[in-house]
C-alpha cells in the first residue's frame, strides 16, 4: 500500500480547517453541544406621559412604569409580590445610581426603587442610593443585593455608557478600565463587591443623550424623547 505524504499545501488546508472548527466550537458551544443557549428576559416599557411639558419627570408615572416592568419581568400580577422575589427583608441593598451632571439617573426613579425595596421589609438603614463613594459607603460595603440603574448615553471611548459600565465606581482607579475602548469593563462584574449580587438592572431610556446634541437631559426643548425603561 502506497504511503500518503502530506505536502505543505495540504498541511495548511488541514490546519486552517481545524482552527475554524475550534473557533466554531468556542463561538457556539451550546449549539454544537446540543444544548439550548440560556435566555435573559428583558422588558421594555414606555409611557408618553412620563415627562411633562415642563421637562420634569412625573414621579407617579415613573413609579407605575417601574412596577409594571417588574411585574412583567417576573410574571406576577402584583408589584409587591414581584419585588419580594428579588429582594428579601434580610438583604442589605445598594442602589447603584449615576450622577453624571449631563444625564443623571432621575431622582424620581431612585425614590421609586427605594420605596419598592422598603416595601419588601428591608430596613431603611440597610438601603443606600449612591454612585460615587460606594467604596466608602457602609451599606455598599456589606451589601448582599444590588440594583443597577442609570441612563443610556453615548460615550467617547466605549461608544455607549450602559449598565455594564455603571459599576466602574467599585474600583479605586476607574481610568484603568478606559484603555482599548473600555474593552475590560465586563471584568467589573467579577469584583467581590459586585459578583452575584445584582438583582435588577434598569436602563433609563427617557431621553437618550448624544454628545453635542441638545441641551440638558430632560429639557422640554430636547428633540428626542423615548420615554422608556429597559428592565
Amino acid at each position: 500500500m502506497k504511503k500518503k505524504t502530506l505536502n505543505r499545501r495540504d498541511f495548511i488546508k488541514s490546519g486552517a480547517a481545524g482552527l475554524a472548527a475550534g473557533s466554531l466550537a468556542l463561538a457556539w458551544p451550546w449549539k454544537l453541544g446540543g444544548q439550548t443557549m440560556p435566555k435573559t428576559r428583558v422588558v421594555l416599557i414606555r409611557d408618553q406621559d412620563v415627562i411633562g411639558e415642563n421637562g420634569a419627570v412625573n414621579a407617579e408615572v415613573q413609579q407605575r412604569m417601574l412596577d409594571e416592568s417588574v411585574k412583567t419581568l417576573l410574571g406576577e400580577k402584583d408589584a409587591a409580590a414581584a419585588w419580594k422575589k428579588l429582594i428579601h427583608p434580610t438583604d442589605v441593598v445598594g442602589i447603584k445610581t449615576n450622577v453624571w451632571r449631563n444625564l443623571a439617573t432621575p431622582p424620581e426613579l431612585e425614590e421609586a426603587i427605594r420605596r419598592s425595596v422598603l416595601a419588601t421589609g428591608v430596613k431603611a438603614e440597610n438601603i443606600s442610593v449612591r454612585d460615587r463613594g460606594v467604596l466608602d459607603d457602609p451599606v455598599f460595603q456589606k451589601a448582599t443585593a444590588l440594583v443597577n440603574v442609570r441612563p443610556m448615553r453615548t460615550h467617547d471611548w466605549s461608544g455607549l455608557g450602559t449598565l455594564i459600565k455603571n459599576y466602574i465606581m467599585f474600583v479605586p482607579d476607574p481610568p484603568r478600565f478606559h484603555p482599548d475602548s473600555c474593552a475590560d469593563l465586563a471584568a467589573l462584574w467579577q469584583l467581590p463587591q459586585v459578583k452575584g449580587k445584582t438583582r435588577l438592572n434598569v436602563l433609563v431610556m427617557l431621553t437618550p443623550q448624544f454628545h453635542s446634541v441638545g441641551p440638558h437631559s430632560f429639557s422640554p426643548t430636547y428633540v428626542w424623547r423615548y420615554n422608556g425603561l429597559l428592565v
